[in-house]
């Protein structure tokens, strides 16, 4: 599933990989509540997250389908910062829509925290 690579590839630092998670049309919501649509201005949104130490912990998912999209609920652990005085956590509800493209599941739409509901 796209959620996890999604995690995994940020944790990892891979620009790259978390860039192709995003549909080429996709749209990120950032947490002042911006769209950012497409993949290479999502790119650029990823490569903040990835140069400030950003790690994602998925704690929580639930879903439901209708043929070739995917709504997805989870709730994120987000840290940004490397050293214990630069750390800032949250844990957040994302909301996600996938869609199925050339049979593989891409993010369409991604708010990962949510619509300004945060907790931490």
């Amino acid at each position: 599933m796209i959620c996890p690579r999604f995690a995994q590839a940020v944790n990892a630092g891979d620009l790259d990989a978390a860039a192709f998670c995003f549909a080429r049309d996709g749209c990120l919501v950032t947490p002042d509540a911006t769209a950012i649509h497409g993949r290479e201005g999502i790119r650029g949104v990823l490569a903040q997250m990835i140069r400030r130490r950003t790690k994602v912990q998925v704690e929580l998912s639930s879903s439901v389908s209708a043929g070739e999209v995917l709504l997805i609920h989870q709730r994120w652990r987000i840290r940004t910062g490397e050293r214990p005085w630069q750390h800032f956590e949250q844990i957040a509800d994302a909301v996600l829509v996938l869609r199925r493209i050339e049979g593989e599941w891409k993010l369409s739409i991604a708010a990962p925290w949510g619509y300004g509901r945060s907790y931490g």
